[in-house]
C-alpha cells in the first residue's frame, strides 16, 4: 500500500486541505478531478488568476510540489479511475456531491468535509459507519463563503493527519458539525 492520500475534488475544500496537509508536513498526494479553474474559484480556492483555464489537479500540483510533495493526477471523475487507482491509507472525499463521495467510500477508508450554507460537516468512516447510511443525494451549488471553506478544510486536514500518523481520528464514526461560532460532535457510529 502506498502512503499517499487520495484527494477527490480539487475545489474549494481539496484544494485548501491539500494545501494544509502539505504545509504541515504530508508529501504524497494522488489528485482527482475533472474539473478546470475557472474566474469564479478564485475566491474560496487556492487558486490565482493566472491558473485560469488550467486542469485543477494540474494547478494544486504545481502549488504542492513547490512544497516538495510528491503528485500524481488524474484529470477525471472519480467512476472513471477508481479501478487504476492504488490502495492509500485514506481518501479524502471533497468533491461537490454525494454520489461521487459514496463511490470513493466503497473501496477506501474515507474522510469526508462538506460545505453547505452556514455551516460544513466533517466525517470518517468505520467498519460500522459510511456515509452513504446518512446520506445518498445530493450536490452543492452556488457561492461558498471562504472563511467557512478554510475553516472546515483546517479541521479536515488535522483529522486526516492526525490519523495517516497516528491512526486514528476523533471524527471516526462522528459527524462534525461546524458553524461559524460552534462545533458541535454527533454520535452516528462506533469508532
Amino acid at each position: 500500500m502506498r502512503r499517499s492520500v487520495l484527494v477527490v475534488g480539487c475545489g474549494g475544500l481539496g484544494s485548501w486541505t491539500s494545501l494544509i496537509m502539505a504545509k504541515s508536513g504530508w508529501k504524497d498526494f494522488i489528485l482527482v478531478d475533472p474539473d478546470y479553474v475557472e474566474p469564479k474559484n478564485i475566491s474560496n480556492q487556492i487558486y490565482f488568476p493566472e491558473d485560469v483555464g488550467k486542469p485543477k489537479v494540474e494547478a494544486l500540483k504545481r502549488k504542492l510540489q513547490d512544497l516538495g510533495a510528491k503528485v500524481e493526477t488524474y484529470q477525471s471523475r472519480i467512476e472513471e479511475v477508481l479501478d487504476r487507482l492504488p490502495e492509500v491509507p485514506l481518501a479524502l472525499a471533497l468533491t461537490d456531491n454525494i454520489p461521487s463521495r459514496l463511490v470513493v467510500e466503497e473501496k477506501y477508508k474515507t474522510l469526508h468535509a462538506m460545505v453547505r450554507p452556514g455551516f460544513g460537516i466533517v466525517t470518517m468512516t468505520t467498519e460500522n459507519f459510511k456515509l452513504s447510511q446518512v446520506m445518498r443525494e445530493g450536490r452543492h451549488e452556488g457561492p461558498q463563503e471562504p472563511p467557512m471553506v478554510v475553516m472546515v478544510a483546517s479541521v479536515a486536514a488535522r483529522e486526516a493527519l492526525s490519523y495517516l500518523k497516528e491512526g486514528k481520528s476523533k471524527v471516526e464514526g462522528k459527524l462534525l458539525m461546524i458553524s461559524p461560532y460552534r462545533f458541535e460532535v454527533l454520535e452516528v457510529g462506533t469508532a
